[in-house]
């Protein structure tokens, strides 16, 4: 019971991260593993498939609010649909420490990624072109199925990389989810397993973290938001690696 509640809440802050600054999802893979004592494959796909539900409101609540570029996140999901179903692929293919040792360097990376680099002040433009865009999303499409971590933990660092507002990159990031956990899961289903009873509800409490999330993303400096998760990203992903490489 207890480890119930614990998963559920992790969940919500799972969410609420999701929808302030999109690289919350990146936290419950490892939560099922230690809290719930989940294999790893069966954490990654069974989170993958919460991310469902957190897409959905995420992009309704950045839509509403005029921070989702559409003609990118239809290109973008062009290259995310083929990838991801090789991703969950990979991962049911992969040994379950290898997968930890993924995950813990993405957490990681994207902590560090969020600490260093500014946000842009330019908008996410037209400029690019069809071809970069497909295959930014293969590779969040692939990434993300491979960690279950879901799409914007890889898409919004790629895009403020490339010097792209950071509100405009969450709002594409929350779209993305949606066809990254749709055909992720498709591929666990077909070469794994998931947990569809936990997942969803998990995705049912996460949504009400996005929900409010996004209206904190809205009226808070983003730049606050991003280095508090940033910092608990880094503090994650070496605990990750300690427990790895120590057995604790």
């Amino acid at each position: 019971m207890l480890t119930t509640v614990l998963l559920l809440v992790s969940a919500l802050i799972v969410g609420v991260l999701v929808g302030c600054v999109a690289i919350g999802g990146v936290l419950l893979p490892p939560a099922l593993v230690y809290m719930g004592g989940f294999d790893p494959h069966l954490a990654m796909a069974t989170s993958m498939w919460s991310f469902l539900f957190t897409g959905v409101v995420g992009t309704a609540a950045y839509s509403r609010r005029g921070s989702v570029n559409w003609r990118m996140v239809l290109w973008l999901s062009g290259g995310t649909v083929p990838a991801a179903l090789l991703g969950a692929h990979s991962n049911v293919s992969l040994p379950a420490g290898t997968l930890m040792t993924f995950l813990a360097i993405l957490i990681f990376a994207t902590g560090i990624n969020s600490l260093s680099k500014p946000s842009g002040g330019q908008r996410l433009a037209r400029s690019f072109g069809a071809g970069t865009l497909l295959l930014i999303g293969a590779l969040v499409g692939f990434g993300s199925a491979l960690t279950g971590t879901g799409g914007p933990v890889l898409l919004v660092p790629i895009l403020v990389y490339l010097r792209g507002p950071i509100l405009a990159a969450v709002g594409a990031g929350q779209v993305v989810q949606i066809p990254v956990a749709l055909f992720a899961t498709v591929g666990y289903v077909l070469f794994g397993e998931v947990d569809f009873v936990l997942g969803t509800a998990l995705g049912f409490i996460a949504m009400v973290g996005v929900a409010a999330g996004a209206r904190i993303a809205h009226m808070v400096p983003v730049s606050t938001l991003r280095h508090i998760v940033a910092v608990s990203l880094v503090g994650t992903g070496l605990l990750i690696m300690v427990r790895n490489i120590t057995g604790f």
